[in-house]
């Protein structure tokens, strides 16, 4: 019974016809609702760029008070690793529309590389109609940058580890951990995390100080860094 309800998905206007489906059920919720979404296009992104900007002229990365004691997380507190200024920095002065220019074209580009087989395609589509991922798109999430690693990760499996740059995430961040190449990636995440020496005690100190954030929050994000690994699994194309 399995093998005949693969092989009926396995036809593209089947297959076709429910990812349009899937993803059309977000889509009529939002004409469906006034003003479903409350936060503004790209407020993330922007949250971020101040940051990073705020550092670069000599101030702190992560704000006082949450460095002296439990705090409510609440937007403009900065709960990625330190390592994440060699992203944000730049984009403080490259153009913004790069953002999600850039992940999204990797994402695109490799899941087109894997040429999934049609019965993969709702899966996918429910990755990306997901709520969580629709809203973090919208608001410019760094974790837009995780998807891209992951979904490069499939051709190549250094890039996992860079799914660190969000460590809540990290069981995604072991794909591919038996290749040499993963290893040589590893390398290179913390090649690039020890400059920022001591700023990895305030991140810690954020962290643990923080309340109303955490796994929970996160695991609402496993859809989206599980797109490119759903398309993995179905590819028709192998490395």
């Amino acid at each position: 019974m399995i093998g005949r309800l693969l092989a009926t998905l396995d036809r593209r206007p089947v297959a076709m016809g429910l990812s349009l489906a899937v993803f059309a059920l977000p889509v009529l919720f939002v004409l469906a609702i006034p003003d479903p979404v409350e936060q503004p296009l790209g407020v993330d992104v922007a949250l971020y760029q101040d940051a990073a900007a705020r550092w670069v002229s000599g101030g702190p990365f992560y704000e006082p008070h949450q460095l002296s004691g439990p705090y409510e997380v609440a937007h403009g507190d900065i709960l990625y690793p330190p390592v994440g200024l060699w992203l944000f920095v730049p984009f403080t002065v490259v153009p913004l529309v790069l953002w999600w220019a850039i992940p999204v074209a990797i994402t695109a580009a490799a899941i087109w590389r894997l040429r999934p087989r049609a019965a993969a395609w709702p899966l996918v589509a429910l990755c990306l109609a997901w709520p969580t991922t629709l809203l973090k798109i919208w608001t410019g999430n760094p974790v837009i940058w995780c998807i891209a690693a992951m979904a490069l990760a499939t051709i190549w499996r250094g890039a996992a580890p860079f799914a660190l740059l969000k460590p809540s995430l990290a069981p995604f961040a072991a794909f591919g951990i038996r290749d040499r190449s993963w290893w040589a990636g590893m390398a290179a995440f913390i090649a690039l995390s020890v400059p920022f020496g001591t700023m990895w005690l305030d991140w810690v100190g954020s962290v643990v100080n923080s309340r109303g954030g955490g796994v929970l929050y996160s695991s609402l994000e496993a859809p989206m860094l599980a797109l490119p690994l759903v398309a993995w699994l179905g590819r028709t194309r192998h490395r």
